[in-house]
Order: structure tokens, then sequence, then C-alpha cells
């Protein structure tokens, strides 16, 4: 989109953040009974006089609406003609709004609003007849589960499935459309039972014609309980979902039952916020709700955070970990700490994790869920710090560093002292964030700019045997050991000379516990690299946590480097993220001065 250049300027006070076609409050736009057009209204916490916004539909094809210019801070009503939206009938759209700080600077682009549009003739159903409420008992069931579904254009030779996604992936036979309306699909109650106390995902897919792209649906949650009990997951002080710290008492009480709960099961609870949190785990003596309780301290920490809380259960105390759904709970309080800290407090937390493995996500490795993932970058008037350098884009992969309690990372690359830190990888595209993609990792520096395939391949000075380790048999400690010190650690052969490690558990892990002896490797090749993907110059939705300064006796203090990127962030980006001192060799090692901050 073509956006007027004007100053940059401040923003104002705080505007809500509002995305939403009026004729649309459920998200279904009926084509056939609109009027000349419809009405998208947008506004967004930090809207100011002279920035420019736009609004861009895409569905059968690209319609951008006219850019405005805001002359008044509020509420932007974006006029859509009918012909776009008819043309789109029986399908679902995507909105986006994008906007210039003062007209001027990076391109900022929102999370995107999807719109289903239908007509009269025709409407959507998706439903499973037996969970009118969202609820299915698979005790009372019947033989099967009766599942509808109908789009606003089914026609005869569409073809339509039904997948189930549970404890297995389950898919009821393809069916031919013979009669246009509604389509049944029978699910055995075998697929439900299996599920029980679990919530399932349904969705259908469609070929028009029976050719051509798979068209998926939204997905259609339904919770599969049985007649022996009721599902119970609260926390009592928590009555809308939100928990004030400061007035709690010494604890808080979180409530459990669920439909199979027996005498002899085990059940735990897990509080995921700044840190991970346990709960002693219990074993059920007396069916009914589980009480457990959870220390105020542990809610304190995460004042002006969301926490996610999880129940687990193992029937009998043997067998599978089953794991809930998640329960969101805001931490309030009337002195919740500032970002800046609450940053600091969350990267102390994530880099004093030990485990090297993510709850929910088992195969994931530790940069997934803890762990602190770091850049240093010059600080310069001619480029973007954060962007890939040439050198990067080239090999296609950035170099960063990863620091975690244990594994001796009290060094960055290079002479710089400043550079960013990222959000852990489950957080990477959390508010709209860019979905980088973490390639591979090496103990030590690894002089990834004389590799191949994005700095995971061989090194041109050893081609046969440098590449990824698990494609040359190096999947122990001691395997990749011999291999590694096949060169003596004062020469930076034994450093080109290592393979890659993967990302996954395994690998990643293999990759931390392969810093043995940091200090007795050669200075300058200690500290180890992960490689990332590169993303698209100017990319304004990079999930940065924190830009840093590294500060050692050593090493020049970077806060004035760390201080220009900053600001230069906010005014491309119109992003707030505070500066942090990091301070590896102290009890802290993460912390937050408001002095720090060049903003």
């Amino acid at each position: 989109m073509a956006v007027p250049s004007d100053s940059f300027q401040g923003v104002s006070a705080a505007q809500p953040a509002l995305f939403q076609v009026v004729e649309a409050p459920a998200g279904e736009l009926n084509a056939d009974t609109l009027g000349a057009e419809a009405n998208v209204q947008v506004s967004y916490p930090s809207l100011a006089v002279k920035d420019t916004v736009g609004i861009r539909l895409t569905g059968v094809a690209l319609r951008d609406a006219p850019i405005q210019a805001v002359s008044t801070v509020g509420v932007l009503t974006f006029k859509l003609s009918k012909a776009w939206i008819t043309e789109n009938k029986g399908r679902t759209v995507t909105l986006t709004y994008t906007y210039k700080v003062g007209g001027v600077g990076s391109l900022i682009t929102s999370a995107p609003l999807s719109i289903r549009v239908v007509g009269a003739q025709g409407q959507s159903v998706f439903k499973v007849v037996e969970a009118p409420a969202g609820e299915l008992n698979a005790d009372t069931l019947g033989a099967e589960a009766n599942v509808q579904v109908s789009y606003p254009r089914l026609a005869v030779k569409d073809t339509v499935g039904i997948r189930l996604t549970g404890v297995a992936l389950r898919d009821a036979p393809i069916q031919a459309v013979s009669t246009v309306g509604v389509q049944t699909f029978k699910l055995p109650k075998a697929w439900l039972v299996e599920n029980k106390g679990r919530t399932v995902s349904l969705t259908y897919t469609y070929k028009v014609g029976g050719a051509g792209s798979l068209i998926t649906s939204a997905p259609l949650s339904i919770r599969v309980v049985g007649a022996q009990g009721q599902s119970v997951f609260k926390v009592v002080e928590a009555l809308a979902g939100e928990l004030n710290a400061d007035t709690l008492g010494a604890e808080a009480n979180v409530q459990v039952s669920y439909p199979s709960l027996a005498v002899k099961d085990t059940v735990g609870i897990r509080l995921t916020g700044v840190a991970l949190r346990d709960a002693p785990i219990q074993t059920v003596s007396t069916v009914g709700v589980q009480s457990f309780k959870l220390p105020k301290a542990w809610l304190v920490e995460n004042k002006g955070r969301t926490v996610s809380l999880t129940y687990t259960y193992k029937v009998a105390g043997v067998g599978n970990l089953i794991t809930s759904s998640p329960l969101p709970i805001k931490v309030t309080g009337v002195a919740a700490p500032g970002d800046g800290q609450r940053v600091a407090n969350e990267l102390n937390a994530q880099y004093s994790t030990v485990s090297n493995t993510c709850p929910n996500s088992p195969n994931q490795g530790a940069w997934y869920c803890s762990g602190v993932l770091i850049r240093t970058v010059d600080d310069s008037t001619s480029f973007r710090a954060w962007n890939p350098s040439p050198g990067a884009v080239k090999l296609g992969a950035v170099s960063y560093s990863y620091m975690k309690t244990g594994i001796g990372m009290n060094q960055l690359q290079g002479s710089r002292t400043q550079g960013f830190v990222l959000e852990t990888g489950q957080n990477f595209t959390a508010n709209g964030g860019y979905p980088l993609r973490v390639l591979c990792s090496y103990p030590y520096d690894a002089g990834t700019l004389i590799r191949g395939a994005a700095g995971c391949g061989a090194a041109s000075n050893f081609p046969s045997n440098s590449g990824p380790c698990a494609a040359q048999g190096l999947t122990t400690l001691a395997g990749w050991r011999a291999h590694f010190q096949q060169y003596p650690a004062n020469s930076t052969n034994r450093y080109h000379h290592q393979c890659s490690f993967g990302v996954d558990k395994a690998g990643f892990e293999l990759s931390l516990l392969s810093r043995e002896n940091p200090a007795g490797e050669l200075a300058a090749w200690r500290q180890n690299e992960v490689m990332i993907q590169t993303w698209p110059q100017n990319t304004s939705n990079l999930p940065i946590k924190a830009f840093i300064y590294f500060n050692t006796a050593s090493r020049a203090v970077g806060v004035e480097g760390a201080k220009n990127i900053q600001r230069d962030f906010l005014k491309s980006t119109g992003r707030r993220i505070p500066v942090i001192k990091v301070s590896p060799n102290a009890a802290t090692i993460f912390s937050y001065s408001a002095g720090d901050q060049g903003i």
C-alpha cells in the first residue's frame, strides 16, 4: 500500500483495541442481505493523529481499502464494497489492518480477523447432535455420535470428510454429496470413549466438485465426559478468571474433578508463569472434588501476567499421564511490577530452569520453553540492528547463543556489548509475532559463515565430516566427544570440525550436555551457537523480548548502544521494548533499571 509521508509524532493516551466488521458480530457475514457496503472499525492503543491506516481483505483476490490519515483519535471506519464480499460467498476471508506511526517508517500489520461469508442460499451447520451445549457424555451415548455438516456453497459432487483429533487422529469415511443439504457422519462410540475426560477437536474438509484444493473448516471443540462424574477445574478465588495477588490470603485454592476420577488415581497441578510451579501430587482416596493449595508467592511473582494452570492424572497411579486443557488466570495486584521488571523476572526464571523438557511439548528442545536465546549486534545509524546482516541473508540463517544455568555460558560472540533476546519458542507467535524457525545448535561457536545448509551443514574445510551429527551416527555424548576431540582446543579446526545437533528434545539436550569444559576451549570460541532461519528485512513483529547490554569487568558497558537500538525500534515499529542488563557472573543475571532506558 502507498502511505503518505509526514513527520513522526508521539502517541497519545492509549486507545482500546478494536477490529471488527459491524455487520458480522459473530464472525459471519451474509453477502445476500448486506447493504451497499460492509463497515470495518479499527482502533489500536497507540493510535495518534497523522498515523496512516489501511485495510486489506484477502479472499479470491487481494482488496485494499483507501488509506486514511488519522485526524481525530478514536475509532476509524472503512467501507468495503459489497462486490468484494459477494465474490467470496462460501469462503472465509481474512482482514488485516496496517498502519505507519506518524505516516512514516515501517508498516505495522495487525493480527488477522477471519470472517465467514455466507449467502441466503445456504446456512453453515457444524454440530454434534448429541452435544448441543458442546459436551458429550460417552457413557450414555448410543452406538455412535452424529455429526452434521453444511456450508453455504455445498453442491452435488463435493467430497466432504470429518476428522476427530484427540488421543488419536480419527477420520470418518469421505462422502460425495448427492443431495444438497445437511450431510450426516457417524462417529463410532469407541472414538469418544477413548477421549473421556478430554476435549476433542472436530474439523470438516471438502473439495469443490471433488477436485482441487482441500478446504478445512474452523475447529469445533467438544468436551467428552462420563456419567460417573462431573468436570471441575477452577480457582476458588478467581471467580471471573482474575485473581488479585495483593488481597489473596496465604494461598489460592484450586479444585479439580473429572468424569472418570476414581480411588487410587494420582493427580497434580502445574502453574506455568514466570517459572514452572508444581503442587504436590495427590492420591485420590475419596471420589469427588480434589483441592490443591497454591502458595501466595507463586501468584505474587506473576502479577501483571496471565498464568496457565493444567491438571494431570494417571489412572490408578500408573500408565500414561493425561493432561487437561489449560485454565488461564489473570493475576492482578495494586502494585504489579512494571513491564521492564516483569521481563527481567521472566528472563531470570527462564535462565534458572534446570529441566531440558518442555512439559506441554515433550518433543521440543529446551529453547522452546526455557533458557534465553540471545544475539549481539552492532549499533549503527546506517542499518537496523534487528535485521539479518548481509552475511546472514546470504547464508540463510542468523546466529544466536543460548544461555541457561549449568552450561557455562558466561560470554557472547565477538566484542559487541549490546543486542537483544527473543521470547521462548512457544511464544514466538504470541500476539501476532513472527514465526521464527530454529534450525540447529552447536555446543561451541562453529564458524557458521563457512558452512552450507543455512549454517547447519558441513564446513568448507571439512566437507565430509562436519555436517549434522545424526547423519554421522553421533547421537551420544561419548560419540560426539570423540569426534570433537580429534583436534586440540588451541586449533580453530576443532570448532570447524564440529557437527550440528537438531533442535528436537534429544538433539538440543545433547548440544547442551556436550559443553563439558567451556573454560578449556579457545577463548573466542567458547560460546554456543544456535541458527535461526532469516526473516524479511524490516519485520516489525519479531518476537523480541528485550534489548540487552552485556556488563562484565573486561568489556565496555553497552548501555548507550542498547538505548539507541531501543529508540530506533520504537520509531520504526511503534513497539516499546525494555533494555535489560546482562551480568553473567552475578547472582542475578538479568536486571532492569529505569536509568538504562532510552525511551
